[in-house]
């Protein structure tokens, strides 16, 4: 049956595990207005087996306000006919606050294979969706050289043999949002986080946002953020940015297999890589840089509709 939550659910109250952006915490520091919460429980289960978020504002539902996903997660036990019960009350809930319009962005669904399930009845509604391209590495004990094609291989070589040093301390965060507001400013793409908002992630959550950036000759040629988005399952390429001035070496690839030694020292089963399109028009140069990293591609749903 649907419940609606006048708290933010703790992972002992859920029978899955809570992911980053579906914290307490993080959807606290995401707004100071509180989400309306939703969550399906069997009668005869002691746990919340599936949970929903959404802001509520102008007679729209929007999940989530700031962070990679929101939406709806839910344990895979569920059988679909709770799901579409879930997901059906939930709509309807919100047509009774006067809610026109809904907006969520879901994981990827490489983040759980029982996603797609989810896909497939928000169809059902006549829900509209885009899938926006998502590409990820899959971690295992192979080396990341040997993942990646000749050309990246070769351009990884390159770095190899410069001076570039990797900083992963929070010592030079004002340096690194200024550096990725200017990459941004020069390829006209927005930039979406406040530098309060970026500098107070790695205050909130120290052991979830990791720097990562490369210097040369003391100035940085490259940086992102690992974000822990599951122990020990996930881990986030947040941010990057790189200096246009060093694309004959192409220091994101030296990067990103520094990510990539992370997450495999620390246990991490996938390596997001983010989305390579927008409003599903692919980015085909982007697109081509992670698949030459042996990078796989899935679906990111992205809901935007009338209800």
């Amino acid at each position: 049956m649907l419940h609606l939550l006048n708290h933010y659910a703790t992972q002992e109250e859920c029978s899955f595990t809570l992911s980053l952006f579906f914290q307490p915490e993080h959807l606290h520091w995401q707004s100071n207005r509180q989400a309306i919460g939703f969550a399906w429980q069997d009668y005869d289960h002691p746990q919340y087996q599936a949970l929903a978020y959404f802001w509520l504002e102008n007679q729209q539902a929007t999940s989530p306000l700031a962070a990679s996903f929101g939406g709806f997660d839910f344990d895979n036990k569920l059988s679909d006919k709770q799901l579409f019960a879930f997901v059906e009350a939930v709509f309807c809930w919100l047509k009774t606050q006067q809610i026109h319009t809904i907006r969520c962005v879901q994981a990827p669904i490489c983040y759980q294979t029982h996603y797609s399930r989810l896909q497939a009845i928000l169809a059902s509604f006549g829900i509209n969706t885009i899938s926006e391209t998502n590409q990820h590495l899959i971690i295992s004990d192979t080396t990341f050289s040997s993942i990646i094609n000749p050309a990246a291989k070769r351009r990884l070589s390159k770095c190899e043999k410069e001076d570039f040093v990797l900083d992963n301390s929070t010592n030079n965060l004002y340096e690194q949002y200024a550096f990725i507001q200017s990459v941004r400013f020069d390829k006209k793409i927005p930039l979406t986080i406040t530098q309060t908002g970026f500098l107070s992630l790695f205050e909130n959550f120290p052991e979830s946002f990791i720097p990562f950036t490369l210097y040369h000759n003391y100035q940085i040629i490259a940086t992102c953020t690992a974000v822990v988005v599951i122990p020990k399952q996930t881990i986030y390429y947040f941010l990057p940015a790189s200096d246009p001035d060093y694309n004959a070496f192409s220091p994101s690839i030296l990067l990103i297999k520094y990510l990539y030694d992370y997450a495999q020292a620390h246990q991490f089963q996938l390596l997001d890589l983010g989305i390579s399109s927008i409003n599903g028009v692919l980015n085909e140069n982007l697109f081509r840089f992670k698949k030459n990293l042996g990078a796989i591609t899935t679906i990111k749903q992205v809901v935007h509709a009338e209800i």
